[in-house]
């Protein structure tokens, strides 16, 4: 029986229950990201404690350690989230997975069921989100601490190699009209590996500013 020839009460009630299922996994999957930012910063806040209470140099290099485990993870969830949310604002066909994938990809994008502004919505949602964890970083986490500067330069580095790859795709995909093959050749030329590159020298370059003008 198609669609089209169900009755209207039975169509919106399949149509309900399909945003129950949706919404059930976007709760599951939340919550684990959720549990893993958790987790990262209080690592790194108990490791930053103990560094700072006995000046242990191993207990300094475990809250450096944690610093970088914990930006890598924020960044990179927040980053998956602002594709997320630029997919659905756009209206884009984006269901969400059963489980993450690689720990934080938790939608599928359906590039031959979505359009080029949605796309470009998407993209744009997961550039511009990690950067709101560097300004809530840097409002809120001491840069005077050798972890606490590792943890926001992190954070910047992952937020510019973000930007590094993603943005010359979707300046690409509008005049090309072909998001997909964008993507593509982005990523089959070596560009992620670049735009990470990218990131990194930008993030150690902040780290030295902070410690030259501490």
């Amino acid at each position: 029986m198609s669609e089209a020839t169900m009755d209207p009460a039975e169509v919106a009630a399949l149509e309900e229950a399909a945003r129950e299922f949706d919404k059930s996994r976007m709760k599951q999957i939340g919550s684990y990201h959720f549990a893993m930012v958790m987790g990262g910063l209080t690592l790194w806040g108990a490791a930053e404690t103990w560094a700072q209470v006995t000046g242990s140099t191993l207990a300094q290099i475990v809250a450096v350690g944690n610093a970088f485990v914990a930006a890598y993870v924020i960044s990179s969830t927040i980053h998956e989230w602002g594709h997320f949310t630029g997919a659905r604002m756009s209206g884009a066909v984006s269901p969400v997975l059963e489980a993450p994938r690689r720990h934080f990809f938790m939608f599928d994008f359906a590039m031959d069921q979505n359009d080029l502004r949605q796309f470009t919505w998407m993209s744009w949602g997961g550039i511009l989100a990690p950067w709101l964890a560097v300004l809530i970083a840097l409002i809120f986490v001491p840069l005077s601490s050798l972890s606490g500067a590792v943890l926001v330069s992190t954070l910047i580095a992952k937020a510019v190699g973000a930007g590094a790859f993603e943005i010359p795709v979707v300046t690409g995909a509008g005049s090309s009209g072909d998001p997909g093959g964008e993507l593509a050749k982005a990523t089959i030329g070596g560009k992620l590996k670049q735009a990470g590159k990218t990131g990194n020298l930008v993030g150690l370059g902040f780290f030295v500013l902070i410690w030259l003008i501490a």
